[in-house]
């Protein structure tokens, strides 16, 4: 009986000390926790770089909205070209100097022509004219009499060799922004830009000669050169477009 009653007592004994303590079942909660907590921080961690990645998107997208904006809206468009033709008589000669009367697009942004490049196209040769801050003149205070009379055309010859520049009048500059250094239009301004069409292409434009090309701004649509000289020139100043 004796013996019964001590492995019984060892048996309970054994069982006491290895069953689940409290102190057991704190370690497992502490464990749950520090788990808990390292997943509520690898979920902020996560959604800091989601919101950081949607405000990188966002103004990505704001910029790229902007330029294409910019892109379709704004730009230059062409008023009218007039030539000049100083050869007595006219048709005997041919356009030697060109005028092209532009201005912002309606509801545009300002336009530096500093920064317009002309691409242009007549008789077979092509250039590419920029502009030079030495061939401007502003005429928007007092008019002229004579456009082709102006003082600047006499800059623009081979002898000055600005083969490949292109100069611009200001003839309605209300807001004064139409500068030598800074010939930016905007709203209603309107400038002039000329060339030296004899010193560029080495020829004039004769009667029913093709002229294409365009004035490419900064940023914004391109304005289309696209005309055919008249068979008859009837006078010193001729309209192309």
């Amino acid at each position: 009986m004796n013996m019964n009653r001590t492995a019984v007592t060892v048996k309970r004994l054994l069982r006491k000390y290895f069953s689940l303590k409290s102190d057991v079942k704190s370690e497992t909660g502490i464990g749950v926790l520090i788990i808990f907590i390292a997943m509520v921080l690898v979920a902020a961690v996560a959604a800091t770089v989601l919101l950081h990645t949607v405000s990188v998107l966002q103004l990505k997208a704001t910029e790229t909205g902007t330029t294409t904006i910019n892109q379709v809206s704004g730009g230059i468009e062409i008023k009218q070209i007039l030539g000049f033709d100083n050869a007595s008589p006219p048709a005997a000669g041919g356009v030697k100097d060109m005028a092209i009367f532009v201005g912002p697009l309606s509801g545009a942004s300002s336009v530096n022509l500093a920064n317009v490049s002309i691409s242009l196209s007549i008789n077979g040769i092509t250039s590419v004219l920029v502009y030079n801050n030495s061939l401007f003149q502003d005429v928007s205070q007092n008019g002229t009499k004579n456009l082709f009379g102006l003082g600047v055309w006499n800059n623009m010859s081979a002898k000055h060799k600005d083969a490949t520049n292109f100069g611009v009048i200001a003839f309605f500059n209300p807001t004064g922004r139409l500068t030598a250094g800074f010939p930016v239009i905007s709203g209603d301004d309107q400038a002039i830009i000329i060339l030296n069409v004899t010193n560029a292409f080495g020829t004039n434009i004769t009667q029913g000669m093709t002229v294409v090309g365009q004035l490419t701004p900064e940023a914004g649509t391109p304005a289309l050169v696209d005309f055919t000289a008249p068979e008859a020139f009837n006078s010193k100043s001729v309209t192309l477009q």
